[in-house]
């Protein structure tokens, strides 16, 4: 039998989609154990609320979080670190047409990047608010510091005061994730920034229950992000958070290194990319 071109590029695809499946792996961090995408979306069900990380440019991450979201949010509210509080999604034209209306940087954010997940959202007819700060708020605080919180971001913020060994590690991944170029004098400053940002994602969650996050890895690790503030100011909730990661030494290795930053971990294959500190400047 003779597959015409068309029916050529659909086998492709469909190959290209099992293989891609086949080759992801989710692990239950506690147990170390591997488990299915739909026992994973069972139990994400029963969560107050629910955090989904990314690696920004893996368009893998973003097509299972999609598929996932797809299998257990309903009626839950979609809060976006890629979107200003208190923007809301309202879909009535093209996808990215909305978002941007919404405050959506779509070069920044690297678009089609994300299409498949908030396609995903769309269809499943979740409310899609933005959870970070908008710009020049941002900016504020990041010049005036401590005093320019709001009330409630300065109770939070207070009572959620990292550990020791928690502030270390953030501090780490920012010089890191900064190439290891961070200089010191701007540490504490992009540290407050980072710790802004987790305030307004973790605000418009407990406004919203039941919620659903959706931002880079960092924001919702258990040690330093929006979870450890939902534990100091809100303990009786069932929160659940979801690290995506990508595949790269033994999986022993990697649920080692990731023990107490995550409940259940998503390892996709590596995004193909750039060497992000080939001539990085700070600027």
């Amino acid at each position: 039998m003779r597959i015409n071109f068309f029916g050529r590029c659909l086998l492709a695809s469909a190959l290209t989609l099992i293989g891609a499946l086949a080759s992801a792996q989710i692990i239950n961090v506690r147990t170390s154990k591997a488990i299915e995408e739909s026992a994973l979306a069972d139990i994400l069900k029963s969560a107050d609320i629910v955090l989904l990380g990314e690696l920004h440019d893996n368009k893998l991450h973003h097509e299972a979080r999609g598929r996932l979201i797809a299998r257990f949010a309903d009626r839950r509210t979609v809060v976006s670190e890629h979107l200003p509080a208190p923007n809301q999604v309202t879909f009535q034209s093209e996808i990215k047409t909305d978002l941007v209306a919404a405050g959506f940087d779509a070069e920044g954010w690297d678009w089609p990047i994300h299409q498949s997940l908030y396609e995903q959202i769309k269809n499943k007819g979740l409310n899609i608010v933005g959870g970070n700060l908008p710009k020049e708020e941002a900016r504020r605080m990041f010049l005036q510091g401590v005093s320019s919180l709001p009330e409630r971001m300065a109770q939070t913020y207070t009572q959620s005061r990292l550990d020791e060994t928690a502030e270390r590690k953030l501090d780490h991944d920012l010089v890191e994730g900064h190439c290891g170029k961070l200089p010191e004098k701007y540490l504490l400053r992009m540290r407050f920034a980072q710790r802004m940002t987790d305030l307004s994602l973790t605000h418009n969650l407990l406004d919203r229950q039941p919620s659903l996050l959706i931002a880079g890895n960092g924001h919702v690790r258990r040690d330093y992000g929006v979870p450890q503030m939902l534990a100091s100011v809100a303990p009786q909730l069932n929160v659940l958070t979801v690290g995506f990661l990508e595949q790269g030494g033994s999986t022993q290795d990697l649920l080692q290194s990731v023990s107490g930053q995550y409940d259940f971990i998503w390892i996709t294959e590596r995004a193909e990319r750039k060497d992000p500190c080939e001539n990085f400047k700070l600027k």
